[in-house]
């Protein structure tokens, strides 16, 4: 063997990632099992030790585990095996069959083929290479494959504290980055806001206290309100819901605030700027009533460029003849919720973020296999 990356064999990385691709699990609600055990039989085939976590209602996450020469400072790799269901409308805008893995023009085509089926699988082939030829890596490496990134990130959650990170410091989600760095992450945070009024019978003028009146209200403050400390923060009404029946004034209307968050704007700002835009209507009109729930708070984060996990993934794109690029990660991961466990974490991926959570989801066969040799060198030699 010259190179580690002459183990690599891709007509064999692609069979596996296709028939991953063809595997819906969608969520929600939850349907990942079939998933699990696709993943389950390639980790038994290749005598990989593993074992699983249960989450709720038999949905469970997948921990594999390659021992190396030391057991100080592993890395662990980390992929969720859901993906966005394929709704009525968006599956005519489809090209191909979204549950069926197609290949054109270099690409491959299919739901959850970029999110994150791509990284996940390529993580997975390169620890199959390791065991496969009997390759002690430096260090353990650990795959943690999750269920419920795509909703609340039980899987993840369910981690937190998990004896298996006790001595693991390093954290790589393989999501889409265009092949980028991203050593920063967005925080994201979003509530359920519930203005309450008073019923009336529809028919009689001027009566109740009609609740979407008053949440358009609370709505509109919130639209024109800013973050000056941090401008690339935003927030806005993803979802509203109102009604008993048409001739019922609502007594109650809810409505879904998302945030996401700049790098270093914690969660809990956004709940305290909400509370002012309350005050503020209620001292306006002190029938004005409004409370939340709040769904999730997931936290930013920003891992040094000078960091040891950060150099080693730069020396390894420059064998390759990629050109290091760094960026921020605009959405929300695992990551949120694996940091916990004190890793330093990365994101690096196939698949353009851009192409997901939409009609002709695809990703270049070309950074699936820049993606495996990324991944198992990084396994090999770090």
């Amino acid at each position: 063997m010259e190179s580690i990356f002459d183990l690599i064999d891709e007509k064999e990385l692609v069979d596996i990632f296709s028939k991953a691709v063809d595997i819906p699990s969608t969520n929600p609600k939850g349907n990942e099992k079939p998933m699990c055990e696709y993943v389950e039989n390639l980790l038994k085939e290749n005598a990989i030790d593993y074992f699983t976590v249960p989450v709720e209602d038999g949905r469970y996450d997948i921990i594999a585990k390659l021992k190396g020469k030391t057991n100080k400072d592993a890395v662990v790799f980390t992929g969720h095996m859901d993906v966005v269901p394929v709704s009525d409308d968006e599956i005519k805008r489809w090209n191909t069959p979204p549950f069926k893995s197609t290949i054109k023009d270099g690409k491959l085509y299919g739901r959850g083929s970029a999110d994150m089926k791509s990284g996940l699988i390529s993580a997975i082939y390169s620890m199959i290479l390791l065991k496969r030829n009997n390759i002690i890596p430096e260090r353990d490496i650990i795959i943690a494959a999750t269920i419920d990134e795509e909703n609340f990130m039980k899987g993840s959650k369910a981690l937190y504290q998990n004896k298996v990170f006790d001595n693991a410091k390093y954290l790589i989600v393989c999501e889409p980055t265009d092949m980028k760095i991203c050593n920063r992450q967005k925080g994201r945070t979003w509530a359920d806001v519930c203005v309450h009024g008073m019923t009336a019978h529809g028919s009689q003028k001027g009566v109740g206290e009609n609740a979407i009146y008053l949440a358009i209200k609370l709505i509109e403050k919130i639209k024109n309100t800013e973050f000056k400390d941090y401008p690339d923060t935003f927030w806005r009404t993803l979802a509203i819901n109102a009604g008993v029946e048409p001739q019922v004034v609502p007594d109650r209307c809810v409505f879904t605030v998302d945030a996401r968050l700049q790098v270093g704007h914690k969660p809990e700002h956004i709940w305290e700027k909400l509370d002012e835009l309350i005050d503020e209507i209620k001292a306006e009109n002190p029938h004005f009533d409004a409370t939340y729930k709040i769904a999730d708070m997931r936290t930013s984060w920003d891992t040094s460029k000078e960091d040891r996990l950060i150099k080693t993934i730069e020396a390894t794109l420059k064998k390759l003849d990629i050109d290091p690029e760094f960026d921020t990660f605009t959405g929300s991961t695992d990551a949120s919720m694996l940091i916990k466990n004190e890793l330093i974490p990365v994101i690096i991926g196939p698949g353009d973020l851009s192409v997901v959570h939409r009609e002709n989801e695809y990703v270049k066969l070309s950074q699936l296999f820049d993606s495996c040799r990324l991944y198992i060198d990084i396994m090999y030699g770090m």
